[in-house]
This record gives structure tokens, C-alpha cells and sequence, in this order.
């Protein structure tokens, strides 16, 4: 009887951890449909694929015309024990002008001392050449149920600064 309780264990035990395993890609060794990722748009060669991949972790509010990004994901929701995910997207994105306003639709206005530093932003900037000096002042946004999350707003140019993280720098 004993064996017999073992051997039960044993396959139930088995079967737990090939459903685990089934569920990781072996080349990378994350789940199938896993958002981890440590990715430059610099290493994607046209707009279109960097539109692409960028939607699969930003909700886009209007158009995007173009962006340059760095998201760090790391997709914490699959294996036996699932849990939260750690984020750092940083983007800027041009998009259309009128699109502007959807972008911090029920967001609030950043106070003085709260504006964030947008230093992050330069390099990313400095990849187009009309990026670089935007013509309008800058208006920022927090997200009041994610504040680590704000957009930096140049109206004038269809400029937005992007930033989501799920932990302080």
C-alpha cells in the first residue's frame, strides 16, 4: 500500500513539473506569450517593426507615426508560482497633434516639485533630428493609479515623452 501511495506521488509529481516545463520555450527559457524583454528600438530596422513591437506594451491613445524606445520587462506571470511583472518602458513617440489631449485623458497635471526628470529622454530624442529642440513647452501628466507612470507632452510638435516603471530608479 505504501509503494503503491509513493508511486501516486511520484507520476502526480512528474506530471506537475512536465506541465511546468511545457510551458517554457526551450531556446529562451520563458513561457510561450512571455513579455520579457530587454529591448533598444536601435535594433529594429523600420518603423513599421518598431510600431509593432512597441504596441505590445503600450496602450496607444491616438496615432503613433514613429518612436524610439527601451523596455525592460521582465513577464512574471507564468511558471508554478506566478506573479507580478517589473517593468521600465521609456518612449518617445510622435504622433498626431489632435491625438494629443487622449494621452493623459484623466490623468492629473505634474505639481511643480513633482515633475519627473526626463534626462532618460535625451538619447532617444537625439535619434531624430527634429526631436531634438522642440518648439513648445513641455506639459506633464501622471497616471493618479500609477505614479510611476507619466507623459511629457510638446502639443505643438506631436511630441510625447512616455515613461512606465513598476519600481523607483
Amino acid at each position: 500500500m505504501r509503494t503503491r501511495r509513493t508511486l501516486v506521488g511520484l507520476v502526480a509529481l512528474l506530471l506537475w513539473w512536465c506541465c511546468a516545463c511545457s510551458q517554457n520555450d526551450s531556446a529562451k527559457g520563458q513561457p510561450r506569450g512571455s513579455l520579457t524583454t530587454a529591448t533598444d528600438s536601435q535594433t529594429m530596422p523600420d518603423q513599421q517593426r518598431r510600431l509593432a513591437f512597441l504596441a505590445r506594451y503600450v496602450s496607444a491613445r491616438s496615432r503613433i507615426s514613429d518612436a524610439e524606445f527601451i523596455i525592460q520587462y521582465q513577464d512574471n506571470s507564468g511558471g508554478a508560482v506566478p506573479g507580478p511583472s517589473d517593468w521600465d518602458i521609456r518612449a518617445v513617440v510622435q504622433i498626431e497633434r489632435e491625438g494629443a489631449a487622449a494621452w493623459h485623458e484623466a490623468w492629473v497635471a505634474c505639481a511643480g516639485e513633482d515633475a519627473p526628470d526626463t534626462g532618460w529622454a535625451a538619447p532617444l530624442l537625439a535619434r531624430r533630428p527634429q526631436w531634438r529642440t522642440p518648439r513648445s513647452s513641455s506639459q506633464c501628466y501622471r497616471n493618479p493609479r500609477s505614479p510611476r507612470s507619466y507623459v511629457v507632452l510638446y502639443p505643438d510638435d506631436g511630441i510625447l515623452l512616455y515613461r512606465s516603471a513598476s519600481a523607483p530608479d
